[in-house]
């Protein structure tokens, strides 16, 4: 006879549905905890196939499973209960439609009847997010038919096939009624049935497909003289070596926001690309720009100055990336590898020579110039300790400043993992990002971060107990968001700090001892020089802070330096 019992089919119904995720290859649940998303909890708790990541709030926790997805490409699973808990994911569901990452959202909901009737943390949930989820399913309340198991299990497979080939959220509003919780009997039956599953994703494989330039693409390539490879923010796993292998048949240089391990990489662009003369002589003829819009304001302004014979868009997604109206021929790449074999060249063989020899200047202008600097500044917190930060770690950066100073000061290796939330470019969850960012690559890392979004997001610090892999926080604390000293609203006097730069004077190193959460304290430029990042991403495991109390006129003024070179 089937079970009738409502907390029973619902545990089945769940059940079935993350079976099918593991087997599809999720690997990672993260639940915010609640009572209507009982079924989902349980069915979680009871696999022992799947990692558990309890997070209470739903904005940190999102974005968590944004930093899982930016790390592995494989969807992270949320799971909460109804009402604006869902509505906390926002943010991170914005975030990662703009930056095509995987993610899964399942919610818990009241069943139909109680919608519309003034029922207890009752909203409406159907489409909530609008168009950004890639996927959305009203799944239906728990049915025990074999049917009904069949299309959860296949509900299972397309969600982690749409979030990964449409590189995006996906949806799924689970509606259920009480009793929510099941019999002890079913409870433990389930569990044991989870103990006998397999531990390995055999079906986690996604087969590589490569990308061919068509002859008429090629052709044109083949007349360039001064061809340049500009690189924006990228989706997780586009292929970047095919990218770097591509310049050095190009013979092209790289301008790159995103990490590429490449030797035709440039450094310093951020800072003598807002050169006019320099952005003249190093107009190029064809430009193959690569994944997401660039964010850095010298690209900005040579994009939309320069008119190359031809301008190619290499996308990572189907979104539509042209800010500056360039007219560029979009090509559908979606980060897969590259074919070129018999690509012929005629590059000027001084072009990329021009290139290294201009970023060999600036280079020696900013050595000088950052060294006559006494004291600390928030450039010389990156000059001095990107550095240290060795290849088997990652680098995630707020945005802001920051997001523009790794590129002006950043001194890391190119094939360190870059990571940031340029999709939306907000300063939102930019801990909980980060965090996120450890689990999926499961190794230590460094986030730089201003003080402002550190902030922003300190209840990520709830789930510090929580981190197999050392993240060190480095909090540049320039007293309030100094990157409004860049706009012409800094002029005016009266408005400029109350409400733009809004300056706080939180005392950090009280907070984090709250959650005894370790805290280095750098004052001064002798502080900065003499701290050993090494030794203290060896020594904690976990979450430990670098309050580096930076001096903001000092900063914005040497920042305007490298920018008038």
């Amino acid at each position: 006879m089937t079970d009738q019992h409502h907390g029973n089919v619902a545990l089945q119904w769940t059940n079935t549905f993350l079976q099918a995720l593991c087997k599809y290859g999720v690997e990672h649940i993260i639940i915010s905890p609640g009572s209507r998303s009982t079924p989902l909890t349980l069915a979680a708790a009871s696999n022992p196939n799947l990692k558990k990541h309890v997070i209470l709030d739903e904005r940190s926790a999102a974005f968590t499973a944004l930093g899982i997805g930016k790390a592995s490409n494989i969807p992270a699973v949320l799971i909460c209960t109804s009402g604006t808990a869902l509505a906390n994911y926002y943010p991170a569901v914005i975030e990662a439609r703009q930056s095509g990452v995987p993610m899964i959202l399942a919610t818990a909901d009241r069943p139909p009847h109680l919608r519309a009737t003034g029922a207890n943390q009752a909203i409406d949930q159907l489409k909530i997010f609008g168009d950004y989820p890639v996927f959305f399913h009203e799944v239906g309340e728990p049915k025990s038919d074999a049917k009904d198991l069949q299309r959860i299990r296949m509900l299972a497979q397309q969600s982690v096939s749409l979030s990964r080939e449409k590189r995006g959220p996906v949806h799924l509003n689970f509606p259920f009624r009480k009793p929510l919780e099941p019999t002890e009997n079913k409870l433990a039956q389930i569990q044991e049935e989870n103990e006998d599953l397999p531990s390995t994703n055999v079906e986690n494989k996604t087969a590589l497909t490569a990308f061919s330039l068509s002859s008429s693409l090629q052709k044109k390539l083949s007349y360039a003289r001064k061809p340049l490879i500009i690189v924006g923010p990228t989706a997780p796993s586009d292929d970047m070596e095919s990218i770097s292998k591509l310049a050095e048949k190009l013979e092209a240089p790289i301008l790159s926001e995103s990490s590429i391990d490449s030797a035709s990489t440039i450094r310093g662009f951020a800072g003598f690309l807002r050169n006019t003369d320099l952005r003249n002589q190093l107009e190029p003829d064809v430009i193959l720009r690569f994944g997401f819009q660039p964010t850095s304001k010298s690209l900005t302004i040579a994009l939309d100055e320069w008119n190359p014979k031809h301008h190619f868009h290499f996308a990572s997604t189907d979104e539509w990336q042209d800010a500056t109206f360039s007219g560029a021929d979009r090509i559908p790449w979606m980060g897969q590898k590259i074919q070129f074999e018999e690509l012929a060249t005629k590059t000027n063989p001084n072009w990329i020579q021009s290139w290294k020899q201009t970023e060999n200047e600036f280079n020696n202008y900013y050595q000088k110039t950052i060294g006559q600097y006494s004291k600390l500044t928030d450039g010389s917190v990156y000059h001095q300790l990107t550095p240290q930060i060795s290849g088997d770690h990652f680098i995630a950066v707020s945005n802001s400043f920051p997001a523009r100073d790794i590129n002006l000061f950043g001194r890391q290796s190119s094939a360190i993992p870059l990571f940031l939330n340029r999709g939306a470019s907000g300063i939102d969850g930019v801990t909980s990002t980060a965090m996120g960012i450890a689990k999926g690559l499961q190794k230590s890392g460094v986030l730089f971060t201003g003080d402002l979004a550190f902030l922003h997001d300190t209840n990520a610090l709830l789930n510090h107990k929580n981190m197999a892999h050392s993240l060190v926080i480095i909090v540049i604390n320039n007293g309030g968001g100094s990157i409004f000293r860049m706009l012409p609203i800094h002029d005016n006097k009266q408005h400029f700090e109350p409400y733009f730069e809004t300056p706080q004077d939180v005392q950090i190193n009280k907070l984090i001892s709250a959650y005894d959460i370790p805290h280095y304290s750098i004052k001064s430029l002798s502080e900065l020089q003499n701290l050993d990042l090494t030794t203290i991403i060896d020594q904690h495991k976990g979450l430990s802070v670098i309050e580096c109390q930076t001096d903001a006129d000092a900063s914005m003024q040497l920042r305007n330096q490298l920018w008038d070179f």
